[in-house]
């Protein structure tokens, strides 16, 4: 009896240092897919817009373009302005 216990504390355990290893993993992956994802938007800035091809009117987002800029893009606009303003 006293072994079947000692077995399923070591098994509790085992698992807990499962997820302390899956985060460093985790943190890894989502840096990857972060840098990834503001070099497409270094490179390609412009999406196309999927509201212009609804409405006959002038699109607010893309003011008729079919283009749009992506939100990574305009984080990078955003940093790249301000650390213009810092420098001056």
């Amino acid at each position: 009896m006293s072994t079947f216990a000692a077995t399923t504390v070591l098994a509790a355990a085992t698992y807990g240092d499962f997820l302390v290893g899956l985060v460093p993993v985790a943190v890894f992956a989502l840096v990857i897919v972060t840098a990834g994802y503001l070099t497409r938007c270094w490179l390609f800035p412009f999406t196309t817009c999927h509201h212009s091809d609804r409405y006959a009117w002038r699109c607010r987002r893309c003011q008729g373009t079919g283009l749009r800029l992506r939100a990574g893009r305009r984080l990078i606009n955003h940093l790249t302005d301000a650390r213009h303003r810092y420098h001056r």
